[in-house]
């Protein structure tokens, strides 16, 4: 049986048919990854292959009905938060393969849609907990705790820290350990690093709102 032909690892993980999505999947993974460093400094280039394959898998959402996409993102997002990506990631990806899509093959636009659905879904749920200004805040805070610039990289750590928090409230166990093992160890970060992380986590959880009680 032959292997997946983006990534040895994703076993039978979908791919589209169509040679312009995977084009377009690949293309939307590189910018991601640009996006973030955070990606290639954490995952290197396992995760650079996963994030080919992933891509590519979430291309093949769009021809399924909503409520199948979105059990399929939360699936996702459940699982990679728990390895260390809060779903604010996988949310910014699928802005960026949506945009990317629908310039490579504007006539199934509606069907990318659902992409774009699934998105504001993860960023409904994040915002249940902590609001935008919240995470900005944290995100500040973050920085001056550490002793950094205001860089677009040091303030999205803060913001992901942030981010981890309301993953973790909306179900996702191991959602702050999973970013505190990496942004919290003291054999990767000097002491005041660490330091932050650990505080931005704390001032994080007690900002972040309980879950709504179910009815």
């Amino acid at each position: 049986m032959p292997g997946h032909p983006l990534n040895p690892e994703a076993g039978s993980t979908p791919v589209p048919d169509d040679p312009r999505e995977v084009a377009a999947a690949l293309r939307a993974g590189e910018l991601s990854l640009e996006l973030t460093p955070y990606y290639g400094f954490r995952y290197g280039e396992r995760g650079r292959r996963f994030t080919r394959s992933d891509s590519a898998f979430l291309v093949t959402l769009a021809t399924h009905p909503r409520p199948v996409v979105e059990r399929q993102i939360l699936w996702l997002a459940g699982l990679l938060s728990s390895r260390g990506m809060p779903s604010v990631l996988l949310e910014q990806h699928l802005r960026v393969l949506h945009r990317v899509l629908c310039r490579a093959i504007p006539r199934r636009a509606a069907s990318y849609a659902r992409l774009l659905e699934a998105a504001g879904l993860l960023l409904e749920a994040r915002r249940a907990h902590l609001s935008d200004d919240d995470c900005r805040a944290l995100a500040r805070w973050f920085v001056r705790e550490a002793g950094l610039p205001p860089t677009r990289l040091a303030l999205g750590t803060g913001w992901l820290l942030a981010c981890a928090v309301a993953d973790e409230r909306s179900g996702i166990r191991s959602a702050v350990s999973s970013v505190a093992s990496w942004f919290a160890d003291p054999a990767l970060f000097p002491p005041r690093f660490v330091a932050a992380a650990q505080s931005t986590l704390a001032q994080a959880q007690a900002a972040a709102r309980p879950a709504p009680a179910r009815r």
